[in-house]
């Protein structure tokens, strides 16, 4: 099954290659991301458990779910630019607003070294020999002894956005320079390797679209960042775990392991209430009002396979909560979820076109964790702030595409 299931994500990914020509499509980038993970996993042979269960037939399903609604609405929307409305949320030809832009440049200007500096002296404080791994740990566990930033910590959402816009939509240098020295900031402030992740995917979609970078350019970068990303893991880590983890082991541990921890551990329709992971948001906002329901921990348990993990992959959600056909649902769920973000972001002035650069990275994790709907909060965030641009935008007589 697992042959299978990769000779099946691999033809998907040549047909979406072949049919759209854009690396960073959805119709590439979804069973691209899975056919290398499997490629990766029989070249490297990690010492993991072997896949024997349901995960090769939910990643297929999961895949030609996604697929088969993106290339539906990929078809069937409009090319006409503005048919849809003439609202700025929906028109095609409306740049966003410099002195929005600019008001969020100064958001993150006051709040990412701020935050930044607090951490790093209250750490200090404390007598931390590891300041990285304090950080992380500060931004991981909701208990752990650390500064209280009140609405500061509401604002780091801004900081991505104002990246995307200041790469795609300002002409200075320095402005788009200092955008990337806050994004810099704002990782530091989590220790998150995937906060780097979204800086760097981010520039290179909105590089690659203009046309300003090329594919070899795209994978020199990325074996970088891999390459930074064991450092900083090792950075971040107890010191009694530097010495017998190599870099090998890391890449495999996060790349892979994940597959085996959904194929052994994750249990069809399991959840313990209707839907517990796919509308935790719903849940949370009921608790908070007063429900007796418990929202569940984006923070899963860590199993071993046998190393050990806390990761299932983005069908970890829909399998536990509804089965495979949660699975089939939740893949043509983001399936219109992207297909329509990029379809519509092939202009490249309108906020589908910031939006699907932001959420881009999900796709490409997608071997991980789901985060669309388990953060969806965040992505509401997301939305609202790239939106407020573009309200008070300028309408052009063409757009460029």
């Amino acid at each position: 099954m697992l042959l299978i299931a990769f000779l099946i994500v691999g033809c998907l990914t040549f047909l979406g290659w072949y049919l759209i020509g854009d690396l960073f499509s959805p119709f590439v980038l979804v069973p691209g991301v899975w056919f290398a993970i499997l490629l990766l996993m029989y070249v490297s042979q990690p010492p993991f458990y072997p896949i024997i269960h349901d995960f090769p037939l939910a990643m297929t399903l999961w895949s030609l779910g996604f697929l088969t609604v993106a290339y539906a609405v990929y078809a069937l929307v409009p090319d006409e630019r503005g048919l849809l409305s003439e609202r700025p949320l929906m028109v095609d030809n409306v740049t966003p607003s410099r002195k929005v832009i600019n008001v969020y440049m100064l958001i993150t200007l006051l709040v990412m070294p701020y935050m930044l500096y607090a951490l790093v002296r209250y750490g200090i404080e404390r007598g931390e020999a590891n300041l990285f791994l304090y950080i992380r740990l500060s931004a991981v566990e909701a208990d752990f002894d650390k500064p209280e930033f009140g609405l500061a910590a509401y604002l780091i959402p801004i900081a991505p956005i104002m990246l995307i816009l200041a790469i795609g939509y300002v002409k200075e240098r320095w402005f788009r320079i200092v955008a990337i020295v806050l994004n810099v900031v704002s990782g530091l402030t989590t220790m998150s390797k995937t906060t780097f992740f979204v800086m760097v995917i981010s520039i290179l979609y909105v590089q690659y679209r203009h046309k300003r970078v090329k594919v070899s350019t795209i994978i020199m970068v990325l074996l970088l960042f891999i390459a930074f990303s064991m450092w900083f893991q090792l950075m971040r880590s107890f010191e009694d775990q530097e010495g017998g983890f190599s870099g090998a082991d890391m890449l495999s541990v996060y790349t892979l392991s994940p597959c085996v921890a959904f194929d052994y551990y994750a249990e069809p329709s399991s959840s313990s209430f209707f839907g517990e992971h796919v509308f935790r948001f719903f849940y949370a906002l009921g608790y908070a009002f007063g429900s007796d329901i418990t929202p569940a921990s984006n923070i899963l348990k860590f199993v071993g396979v046998p190393e050990l993990t806390n990761t299932y992959t983005i069908l970890y959600p829909f399998y536990t909560d509804f089965g495979m056909w949660g699975v089939v649902v939740g893949g043509m769920f983001y399936g219109l979820f992207f297909g329509y973000l990029y379809k519509r972001g092939q202009y490249k002035d309108n906020v589908y076109f910031v939006l699907y650069a932001c959420f881009l990275n999900y796709l490409i994790l997608q071997f991980v964790q789901e985060n669309v709907l388990s953060n969806l909060s965040l992505t509401i965030q997301y939305i609202l702030i790239a939106l407020v641009p573009f309200w008070f935008g300028n309408k052009k007589e063409d757009s460029v595409t």
